[in-house]
């Protein structure tokens, strides 16, 4: 069977210090999955190496899709967002003084290819092709109730709005696997049931795989279909949420001294 993205034996270290340690798993295309673990475990610093925002110290990952076969290694962040991933981060990175749309409109222009002269003279197929930019942002804000703010400046949103924007925009590129670094973080229980309710609909009606770093155990447990688990860099438990909830040295390491109750 192949995988859209083996992982395999990634370490990364940093001088002495190996911040992620032998680490391996797969992905399956259509899959929600979770990264949890303490603070410090070592999940930014792995989601970086699979996003090519780092390279490896040793290890392999290989992404697959419908268009071939890429090994993550060595590549650049934008070769590795081209080929289908993107991500979101700890701290929201919109464009604050730009209006939503903008943002959202940014996040397409990879696949556009206009040319020096169809710039320059502001041709009729440039303004073509960036109507058709604007139509679809338009499309994709409407589609998560977003339209009302296409308009507002990103940096005056409340949080919870601009995470969902944030989230939005990382969906215009189209990926095939979409990384969420902490989206719920900061986030009110009316935000975060939100954001629930917009990551289940990207995955069901968009097609993406999602994987996740989250310190909300109430929305990993109900959301996701499989969660790894970190601690200290390297993999400790792999499983559904019923058998992490339920595995002694993540419950001893992790969540706190008893099984994170369902609901």
């Amino acid at each position: 069977m192949t995988h859209l993205l083996q992982v395999d034996h990634v370490t990364q270290q940093f001088g002495g210090l190996k911040a992620v340690s032998d680490v391996s798993m797969t992905v399956d295309a259509g899959e929600l999955i979770a990264l949890i673990g303490p603070n410090g475990a070592g999940k930014t610093t792995l989601f970086n190496m699979l996003t090519g925002v780092n390279t490896p110290t040793s290890g392999t990952i290989t992404f697959t899709t419908a268009k071939g076969t890429m090994k993550v290694n060595g590549k650049r962040a934008d070769q590795v967002a081209a080929a289908g991933m993107s991500r979101t981060f700890q701290n929201i990175r919109l464009f604050s003084d730009l209006t939503v749309l903008d943002n959202v409109r940014i996040a397409m222009t990879h696949r556009t290819r206009e040319n020096f002269a169809e710039t320059m003279l502001r041709l009729p197929s440039f303004y073509k092709k960036e109507q058709a930019i604007t139509d679809e942002a338009k499309a994709l804000l409407k589609d998560f109730g977003l339209e009302r703010i296409g308009r507002s400046i990103a940096g005056e949103l409340p949080y919870g709005e601009q995470r969902r924007v944030e989230i939005v925009r990382a969906l215009a590129t189209k990926p095939s696997l979409l990384f969420l670094d902490e989206p719920a973080a900061g986030m009110n229980p009316e935000e975060t049931a939100a954001l629930m309710a917009l990551i289940k609909k990207i995955q069901a009606d968009y097609d993406v795989t999602v994987i996740l770093i989250e310190h909300d155990m109430a929305l990993v447990m109900n959301l996701v279909q499989r969660i790894y688990v970190l601690d200290h860099g390297s993999l400790i438990a792999e499983g559904t949420p019923s058998e992490i909830r339920n595995n002694a040295e993540v419950v001893a390491s992790y969540l706190g001294g008893a099984p994170v109750a369902e609901g």
